[in-house]
């Protein structure tokens, strides 16, 4: 009997590599957007802490000055916050395009496996029928050399 060999395996071989390759980068995207959401609660701590300072400051009494620094940096903390979230932004989109792009792969995959369990399908069926006709073929020899053996008897 044949052993199987599916015609397109180099194909089958690419779109697993593919899909590997896509979800790989799917996982990077992942870990960049966590990255950024952390970066960005990081910043969000820093606001509440300096918010925290000025209000103890202004309480307390300071220096015009003081509150002009403790001022400032609370813009930059501002800055820090719409780049974080612009960042986390692109980071989302990120996301969501290498997860469609994991999506196509893995579906490219799924067409050349299902083509590929078809042909194995065929293949074994072809196998089972060839193996049908050798045993009819044998039991059909057996039978004419014993009809031949006792002339007496006739074939069915």
């Amino acid at each position: 009997m044949k052993a199987f060999r599916f015609s397109l395996e180099a194909v089958h071989t690419l779109r697993q590599r593919q899909e590997q390759q896509a979800m790989e980068q799917y996982v990077q995207a992942l870990l960049a957007r966590q990255q950024a959401v952390d970066h960005l609660e990081t910043i969000r701590e820093q606001i509440n802490c300096n918010q925290l300072e000025m209000n103890r400051l202004l309480s307390g009494g300071c220096t015009a000055a003081q509150a002009e620094q403790v001022s400032l940096y609370q813009r930059s903390l501002d800055q820090q916050q719409d780049d974080r979230v612009a960042a986390l932004a692109l980071a989302e989109r990120r996301v969501n395009l290498t997860f469609q792009a994991m999506l196509a792969a893995r579906q490219q995959r799924k067409i050349v496996e299902t083509y590929r369990h078809k042909q194995q399908s065929r293949h074994q069926r072809e196998e089972l029928r060839q193996e049908q006709k050798l045993l009819d073929d044998l039991a059909s020899r057996r039978a004419r050399s014993i009809f031949s053996l006792n002339p007496i008897s006739t074939p069915p």
